[in-house]
């Protein structure tokens, strides 16, 4: 119970830093009239709701809120796919290509549950891997392209975003999900997930405070 509390505190951290980002970022869209503004800020409100959802069940029902991943990453997916398409509106090939994949990737998901092959109630590794390696490979895509670039926005927001799906996508990818359950383990997984989130919103509230300075290139 006491490893319970404490994940559960730490991630509350990671909650209550995410609605802060989410009100700042709305506070300052004010002053920033960018459609890919919008596109970043409608992605923190959604993923707060998400959360929100996920911690009154946690609380309510220990260990029965697990099927809200589902809704995360498919969400998380469906959202920064969109948000990627966007930002190359200008290269019409790559914009083609991310609305392809991702959307073949959606069907391989929504497949996955049709069949028979993941339960809804349980954590989908297939989901989990496939949304993060995509999402984490257009991630490194817009890097290079804008490499000499200089001041390009949301870099901190998809670094931040790209280190925490690789490091959270491992935690359930390798070994064993059951480690996720072990009631004394070396290392509390649920604590550190909670710790990477914490870092996570660090970054994202570094590229509100770039868009604040107003000294990002208008993309």
């Amino acid at each position: 119970m006491g490893n319970y509390l404490l994940g559960f505190s730490i991630s509350l951290i990671g909650l209550c830093f995410l609605l802060f980002n989410t009100i700042y970022g709305f506070k300052i869209k004010r002053n920033i009239q960018q459609t890919s503004f919008l596109f970043f800020v409608s992605y923190l409100l959604i993923m707060f709701i998400i959360e929100i959802f996920c911690h009154a069940i946690g609380i309510l029902k220990p260990g029965s809120n697990i099927f809200i991943s589902h809704f995360y990453f498919n969400f998380q997916f469906i959202l920064v796919s969109a948000f990627f398409a966007f930002l190359f509106r200008n290269s019409k090939e790559i914009q083609k290509g991310i609305i392809i994949i991702s959307t073949f990737v959606f069907c391989i998901i929504i497949c996955s549950y049709l069949m028979g092959y993941f339960s809804f109630w349980e954590f989908n590794l297939l989901e989990i891997g496939l949304t993060s390696i995509v999402l984490v490979s257009y991630i490194f895509l817009y890097f290079y392209i804008n490499f000499e670039i200089s001041n390009v926005p949301f870099y901190n927001f998809f670094g931040g975003l790209a280190v925490y799906l690789l490091s959270s996508s491992l935690i359930f990818l390798t070994g064993n999900v059951e480690l996720v359950f072990i009631e004394d383990p070396l290392i509390d997984i649920w604590v550190l997930n909670s710790i990477l989130y914490i870092i996570f919103q660090f970054f994202i509230f570094k590229e509100l405070k770039d868009f604040k300075k107003d000294k990002l290139f208008k993309y």
